[in-house]
């Protein structure tokens, strides 16, 4: 059985097929910023029982429809949540060192390094340092994701015990 295409993914692919910028209305400066700048705050957590401290903060730029790259910032000797999700995840190591669960396997990580996570795949993050915070520029398919599932992100990581959430 074929699964009908979606309004979203339609409008994604009549975006690519019209070969046409997207964003042209915005400054040149809108295209290039300091990773060190604020970005739209999404969410954070802290639980101190599970070790856990971090914030996220998404990087706009105009006209971008799949990719969605955030900052996320890990508080010395912290980590994230250990989650899963959709999207497929590219992490690039701004400043610290630490290490990236992917699947079973912890593997270090430190400022300059990529890590990639596969979609469903459970990881997390963990800061090495007990001194200086650990931020990595995350990019993800969300947005192509999202056209596909719709709001699945809120059945997954941001929903306790959501319909996606299991593991």
């Amino acid at each position: 059985m074929t699964k009908p295409i979606s309004e979203s993914v339609l409008r994604l692919i009549d975006r690519a097929e019209a070969r046409q910028p997207l964003g042209v209305e915005a400054s040149p400066s809108d295209w290039v910023r300091p990773t060190s700048s604020s970005g739209e705050s999404l969410y954070s957590n802290k639980n101190d029982r599970l070790n856990i401290d971090f914030s996220v903060e998404r990087t706009v730029f105009p006209g971008a429809q799949t990719v969605d790259p955030r900052i996320i910032e890990i508080a010395p000797g912290s980590c994230n949540e250990r989650h899963k999700h959709a999207h497929e995840s590219l992490f690039f190591v701004l400043e610290g060192r630490g290490e990236v669960l992917v699947g079973e396997d912890w593997n270090p990580v430190k400022k300059g390094d990529l890590a990639f996570v596969p979609r469903w795949i459970m990881h997390q993050t963990r800061n090495g340092s007990e001194e200086e915070p650990m931020r990595v520029l995350a990019v993800t398919d969300f947005g192509f994701t999202s056209a596909i599932l719709g709001d699945y992100d809120r059945r997954t990581r941001l929903a306790l015990a959501g319909a996606d959430a299991s593991a």
